[in-house]
């Protein structure tokens, strides 16, 4: 039972980082491949202290923990190297029925007048020391306090075009910082960083290319019939039909409807 508490602290705590945050509002990204990369990092720390867990069992008690052996054996497996949804979703499965088998194994040692047990794939199973374990892929990951408001803003009908750029630069800053920071970390935590920058940039450019534009279809509303204006009409529907980075840029839609008419 003691030799599982570090590894299942540690699976605890990287699991929820495994797969895909819910998406907090509309205007998240289509693609984040920020999130690509951290959550194949978490999935392959969850593996590593799998892994390292079994080895710990088949040492130290190799028939009583067959069935905690083994549903160790499946997340080192089903979590390795876990690249894409599916993957990461069997290495979830594979997670959740290790906690069961950590379940069983408690009620068995209960029956036997056991009084430990064994920890389980909970939050308050992580531990200061897996917490200290995790804090660079955290602040390698984000999202940082800019981020945070960013993201809140994206979605507040009151703020301003200019505003939400301005956040989403703010973001991007701290984005820029974990990169430089983490530039000469381990592999997997500089791509985690590296690729969280890289997910800034593009959500603040696609801000400034619809700030831009929303400007230059404001200025067909007296020439909406020249050359010109009808190019802008044309990228405006792009962006009409796609949708929108954020709720700032919802009157370019009222705008599209009243200037680019047939």
């Amino acid at each position: 039972m003691a030799d599982l508490k570090q590894p299942v602290a540690i699976i605890a705590g990287y699991s929820p980082y495994a797969h895909y945050p819910e998406p907090p509002d509309k205007y998240f990204p289509a693609r984040h491949p920020d999130y690509e990369k951290s959550t194949l990092a978490a999935a392959n720390e969850v593996r590593y202290a799998a892994n390292k867990a079994r080895q710990k069992l088949e040492t130290s008690s190799s028939s009583a923990t067959k069935e905690i052996q083994a549903a160790l054996r499946d997340v080192t497996t089903a979590c390795a190297d876990a690249d894409d949804q599916d993957k990461l979703a069997k290495c979830a499965v594979a997670v959740k029925a290790l906690d069961g088998a950590l379940e069983k194994g408690n009620a068995a040692a209960a029956a036997l007048g056991v009084t430990g047990k064994y920890p389980r794939v909970a939050p308050d199973a992580v531990t200061d020391e897996a917490r200290a374990a995790m804090a660079t892929f955290l602040k390698a990951r984000g999202p940082g306090d800019a981020e945070k408001s960013f993201i809140a803003k994206r979605s507040d009908p009151s703020v301003t075009p200019a505003d939400i750029g301005a956040a989403c630069q703010s973001a991007d800053a701290d984005a820029a910082a974990a990169a430089s920071t983490y530039e000469k970390a381990e592999e997997s935590i500089r791509l985690v960083a590296a690729t969280r920058k890289m997910a800034m940039d593009s959500q603040c450019r696609r801000i400034g290319e619809i700030e831009a534009l929303g400007k230059d279809l404001a200025g067909c509303r007296k020439k909406a019939k020249t050359t010109e204006c009808k190019v802008i009409c044309g990228k405006a529907r792009i962006w009409v039909d796609d949708g929108f980075p954020a709720a700032a840029f919802a009157p370019v839609a009222k705008d599209f409807a009243d200037i680019c008419k047939e």
